[in-house]
């Protein structure tokens, strides 16, 4: 079997980063850049999504909760407030987070380096992003 290395081998540096593009419930703008590695478009996934996620000194990614999915982060770099159900934990390099459906969830990033996070949904798309806050 011969694979198609182009769709299932993916760089941050070949993908690059785009904003984030939700609205909070006042209208406020979601913070960070997303970069897609595994998803259906680029590698034709029907079960897993993932991405890297960087969040800049003083930005703030919306408290939010998917009713359809789970997630985890894992931190690669800086020390984010992550924001998990009604508590609040300083995460560092290496920690991983696991984010089960319906939970709330968020991060701030209050210092002043990038975080840098490996972001995972388990399912491929579409999942919903409901904010709370």
């Amino acid at each position: 079997m011969t694979l198609d290395l182009s769709r299932l081998v993916h760089s941050v540096a070949q993908q690059g980063f785009t904003e984030l593009d939700k609205t909070g419930l006042r209208g406020q703008r979601d913070e960070g850049l997303v970069c897609p590695l595994i998803n259906p478009e680029l590698s034709g996934s029907d079960d897993l999504n993932v991405s890297w996620g960087r969040i800049r000194p003083g930005q703030h990614h919306l408290r939010h909760h998917h009713p359809d999915a789970s997630e985890f982060y894992v931190v690669v770099g800086g020390e984010p407030l992550i924001h998990l159900g009604d508590q609040d934990f300083r995460a560092r390099p290496g920690d991983a987070v696991y984010i089960p459906k319906s939970v709330v969830h968020g991060l701030t990033n209050d210092t002043g380096e990038d975080v840098d996070l490996v972001v995972g949904m388990s399912v491929a798309a579409n999942w919903t992003f409901i904010p709370d806050e």
